[in-house]
């Protein structure tokens, strides 16, 4: 455990100390939407997410699927409208990401810890902009009930890597994000999340699990 948890300290000091120029990054992120626990094998959620920024918002459907081994794959799509010097446009968007769980919470460990690993790309105008992201995710739950009902409070601190034709040189920089995960049913949760880095994004979302 101590290994792995030195393994991911390294990797984000080392991701971290390589950002440059973060406030001058442009900005097409989208919130997140997760906590550190993982999906139990065979497990699925999906739902529907938006985010909300400065000059960029995205609305989306997500899939995330439970693979066994304390590992998560993710899946989204939607549509994207930026604003440009030019005017507004719109475009898709698509998304993939994989997460493993480090630590599950026990006795006598208090929190969930996890990382991901997560590649989205947008096109506007025949032109794209792509995000390479490593993010350490650390949750908590709180049971509300004894039948599954329950909030998870969340912090993420994540790395990108931003790249393609829409941007004009190659920027990398550090989002922070903190949010909430509350499951109202054991089968239906609700998700609101502030993130802030290069740019603040606010979003929401509902998930269905089965």
């Amino acid at each position: 455990m101590k290994s792995r948890f030195s393994l991911v300290v390294a990797i984000g000091a080392v991701l971290i100390l390589s950002a440059v120029r973060g406030a001058e990054a442009s900005h097409f992120s989208q919130n997140q939407f997760m906590t550190a626990e993982s999906l139990d094998p065979g497990m699925t959620q999906t739902g529907i997410h938006f985010s909300i920024g400065d000059r960029f918002r995205s609305y989306y459907p997500a899939m995330r699927y439970g693979m066994g081994g304390l590992m998560e794959l993710g899946f989204k799509f939607g549509a994207v409208s930026a604003r440009f010097d030019s005017g507004e446009k719109l475009g898709p968007l698509a998304g993939v990401d994989l997460k493993y769980q480090l630590i599950r919470e026990t006795e006598g460990i208090p929190i969930d810890m996890a990382v991901d690993l997560g590649y989205d790309s947008i096109i506007i105008s025949s032109r794209n902009a792509s995000e390479l992201t490593f993010a350490t995710i650390i949750s908590k739950g709180y049971p509300l009930t004894d039948r599954g009902y329950k909030i998870v409070p969340y912090g993420v601190l994540s790395m990108t890597a931003l790249y393609g034709s829409l941007v004009n040189d190659r920027e990398s920089y550090v989002n922070v994000a903190a949010g909430l995960a509350w499951k109202l049913s054991p089968r239906f949760l609700i998700q609101l999340e502030l993130k802030a880095g290069d740019n603040t994004t606010g979003g929401a979302g509902i998930v269905f699990e089965y």
